[in-house]
């Protein structure tokens, strides 16, 4: 069974869903990622905010992000110290089911959207060739569905728990090892993501990555390849491969592009 959200969320549960439709939760997260910026007043050498936006989709659902970080300690973003971090995104999906009393008949088709927005606190430690990031904090999230699914459990808004977690490893000089994860009790979803990157040249990268996601309706996998350019302080990453609910349907083709910056 479902979780429910507790009296005291319970009571705006709805105004919170129709807000983060109406606002997309990105220009949340973006407006968060400016004040950030806004806040550092002591200048350095070193850059202390990073901002990342991207877009993602398959044959059946295409989904938006966009967000930053800011690195409270003087040395920067590439030092150990705490963060801050805030994450918005949309997207919408949609797939074919039943609805009760419908047995027999034609599949309906149910469309979706989700809108989630979290405010993350973090540190990063450095230990060598290693970079490991851990971050906590809160995530609200928003899945409407039409028509309404009983079947479906992710329906609604929800309130939780956020944890990330995002490590980097140079092999060599020329080759790195990379893997995210992150999960969330707003949904019980879950993601990661690992890649195995070969840098070919200083500004041109490209490798193997693999991963897995869901949530308490749905698990999948993915694997794929990308390739990476690097422009002194921005980063662009487009990846594809192919996607499912792991053996229980075919697999469709998934594209990727991210796009990330350091101030």
């Amino acid at each position: 069974m479902r979780r429910q959200v507790s009296a005291m969320w319970g009571r705006c549960e709805k105004g919170v869903g129709t807000w983060l439709r109406a606002g997309g939760a990105g220009g949340l997260a973006f407006l968060s990622v400016c004040l950030f910026a806004a806040g550092a007043s002591a200048q350095s050498d070193q850059p202390r905010t990073e901002i990342f936006t991207g877009f993602e989709a398959s044959d059946n659902y295409a989904s938006g992000y966009v967000g930053g970080s800011y690195a409270l300690s003087k040395t920067g973003l590439f030092e150990p110290g705490f963060r801050l971090r805030a994450v918005g995104a949309y997207g919408r999906y949609h797939y074919d089911g039943t609805l009760p009393g419908n047995d027999g008949e034609a599949p309906t088709t149910f469309d979706g959207e989700d809108a989630f927005l979290s405010a993350l606190v973090g540190y990063q430690f450095r230990p060598g060739r290693l970079i490991v990031k851990l971050f906590a904090g809160i995530e609200a999230e928003d899945q409407h569905i039409v028509p309404h699914d009983p079947n479906n459990l992710v329906q609604g808004s929800e309130l939780g728990l956020r944890l990330q977690a995002e490590t980097w490893f140079d092999i060599s000089p020329r080759v790195f090892l990379s893997a995210d994860a992150a999960y969330g009790t707003a949904f019980q979803e879950y993601c990661g993501l690992a890649r195995f990157g070969l840098r070919l040249k200083p500004r041109l990268s490209l490798g193997l990555e693999g991963g897995a996601l869901g949530n308490e309706e749905y698990d999948a996998g993915r694997g794929g390849g990308f390739v990476r350019l690097n422009f002194h302080d921005t980063e662009v990453t487009l990846s594809g491969g192919f996607t499912g609910n792991y053996l229980e349907e075919t697999p469709s083709g998934y594209v990727a592009l991210g796009v990330y910056r350091t101030y």
